[in-house]
């Protein structure tokens, strides 16, 4: 096991070092960047254009081949873990404005927003699926897998932005409007903001999340209780149910303990496939809903033409699919001891 981590862990390493290199370089050939539109300011100030552009593009390492320059952003991550100087001045509270880890992964900030959506949906999703999944196997369950997928089967088609503009609708509508001044992470009833951590608390930070989980989470779960359930009724028409059931086990226990177990081999091979549907839903929730997420810096990027925020957010797409599909390889070997890397 520990020679299939090791080997995996450095695949994924590969992986994801190919794809920071290929987002790079598209970064850097796309024509254009940040200094361009300088140009007209330094004509109508009186400037040498030509002249006082290449002095900007020499001081900031930009007049170099974009390897070179990828190579000297991949020194900066490994040894200093910063992905380089952002070209625009976002934020006041760091110094020159690096784009470090530490910042990038600062509490409430655009990229753990991300991870607490995006995980938070995904474990209550699957929690879901697993639990009723199992349930619909049972007797009269299939009624309860007839109503479960009329209601959720629509969500697989429905883009993530139409979701989630029927949930303000709905929520504007019907429950509160303060849903949408709320922030993503300690959100909570306006009575108990800037109280410390409680069971009401928390209750209603799990109320006020729940719009996010359904919006993100949806899809997979629709998706996840579909394939748990199919494994479900493959392990049960297996030889194994029957001699179980002859022993005189009861059907509920058999379910629960064996074939349950078996069963989510399937459901967490899909963990890859999906998590872009849960990036890209977290982006439309955090755009419509006024959470600073991954999008948000991704727009930032794009319209200030901002290659190391830009190369920062790529990578981390990248770092989440990877990572993901790491996990799914893991959880396997985990879950079914009778699998056997080589």
């Amino acid at each position: 096991m520990g020679k299939y981590l090791l080997k995996r862990t450095f695949g994924a390493a590969v992986i994801l070092l190919c794809a920071a290199f290929l987002s790079f370089a598209l970064i850097c050939i796309l024509p254009g960047e940040y200094f361009t539109r300088m140009k007209f300011a330094i004509a109508l100030s009186g400037g040498d254009v030509e002249k006082d552009y290449q002095k900007i593009l020499e001081s900031t390492g930009l007049d170099q081949s974009w390897i070179a320059q990828f190579f000297h952003w991949i020194k900066g991550i490994v040894l200093k873990g910063t992905f380089g100087q952002s070209m625009v001045r976002t934020y006041r509270d760091v110094g020159p404005d690096e784009l470090t880890l530490k910042y990038l992964l600062r509490p409430g900030g655009e990229i753990m927003n991300s991870f607490v959506i995006c995980g938070s949906s995904m474990l209550v999703a699957w929690g879901l699926a697993i639990l009723l999944g199992i349930l619909t196997v049972a007797p009269h369950g299939r009624w309860l897998y007839r109503v479960l997928m009329a209601v959720t089967a629509p969500t697989i088609a429905m883009p993530g932005f139409v979701l989630a503009g029927l949930f303000l609708w709905f929520m504007v509508a019907h429950v509160d409007r303060v849903y949408l001044l709320t922030s993503m992470w300690g959100i909570c009833g306006p009575t108990l903001t800037g109280c410390p951590m409680s069971w009401a608390k928390l209750l209603s930070c799990v109320a006020y999340s729940a719009p996010l989980w359904i919006i993100v989470g949806l899809p997979v779960f629709a998706s996840s209780i579909k394939v748990m359930r199919a494994s479900m009724l493959d392990q049960c028409g297996l030889r194994y149910i029957t001699v179980a059931e002859s022993k005189g086990l009861r059907f509920r226990r058999i379910l629960l303990k064996h074939a349950a177990r078996n069963a989510l081999n399937p459901l967490i091979s899909t963990m890859g496939q999906n998590l872009p549907t849960v990036l890209v839903n977290a982006m439309m929730v955090g755009f419509m809903f006024g959470i600073p997420t991954y999008g948000t810096l991704l727009k930032q990027a794009v319209e200030t033409q901002d290659p190391p925020k830009l190369a920062a957010i790529l990578v981390f797409y990248s770092f989440v699919l990877v990572l993901g599909n790491l996990l799914a390889d893991i959880g396997l070997a985990l879950s079914d001891p009778r699998i056997r890397y080589g």
